[in-house]
């Protein structure tokens, strides 16, 4: 739980500071707090790319990101322990990223952060671990079985990516942890994706 809380932490502080740098405004202070994709490929941006796993563009996105982690990282914390729990976390956040950068490269304008390809990571992890999981939105106000909102959810970034849809939401980084979240977790459980296949089998 210290792990856990400890990352929070970092969260609110590196959160804080890029509050702090788009107040005053400035292209170059806020880059330090954002992955911009086009930047990284000239070899520019590199801790912005960093940074932007721990910003977040307000206060209710980082609460709503804070408290996934948290809801969804206790268990696979215990089940797994802290080492396997932040590999997780760790590649999670970098398949987030190849996937942005292999989408969205091109793109000079298109910015991201926050702890969301991460934190999708260890949600996807959570379920592939314990397929009983639910998932509950504001916008859906009931409790979703985690398998049915992976699976929606992966099928919906991808119909919103191949439309190239901007509402801001970076549907990439979403899906990029999520799958990592999922391959990583299976290598690493120890019945991999059993559980997951015979939830499947029950359900369907």
């Amino acid at each position: 739980m210290d792990l856990l809380l400890g990352l929070i932490a970092v969260n609110v502080v590196v959160s804080l500071l890029g509050f702090r740098a788009f107040r005053r405004g400035g292209d170059r202070g806020a880059e330090a707090f954002l992955f911009i994709p086009a930047r990284v490929a000239r070899g520019e941006n590199g801790l912005g790319m960093l940074a932007a796993h721990f910003a977040h563009g307000g206060v209710v996105h980082l609460a709503f990101n804070m408290l996934a982690l948290y809801s969804f990282g206790a268990g696979v914390l215990d089940t797994l322990g802290p080492a396997r729990f932040l590999l997780i976390y760790a590649l999670a956040g970098l398949g987030s990223d190849l996937v942005v950068f292999a989408l969205r490269k091109d793109d000079p304008t298109y910015r991201c952060l926050g702890a969301s390809g991460s934190v999708f990571g260890i949600m996807a992890a959570a379920v592939v671990l314990d397929p009983s999981t639910s998932v509950m939105l504001l916008i859906v106000p009931v409790p979703i079985p985690g398998p049915v909102f992976l699976l929606g959810y992966g099928v919906i970034s991808l119909v919103l990516i191949a439309q190239k849809r901007r509402d801001g939401i970076s549907h990439e980084g979403h899906l990029g942890g999520a799958l990592l979240g999922v391959a990583v977790t299976v290598l690493l459980a120890p019945r991999g994706l059993e559980p997951l296949v015979q939830w499947f089998v029950r359900h369907l």
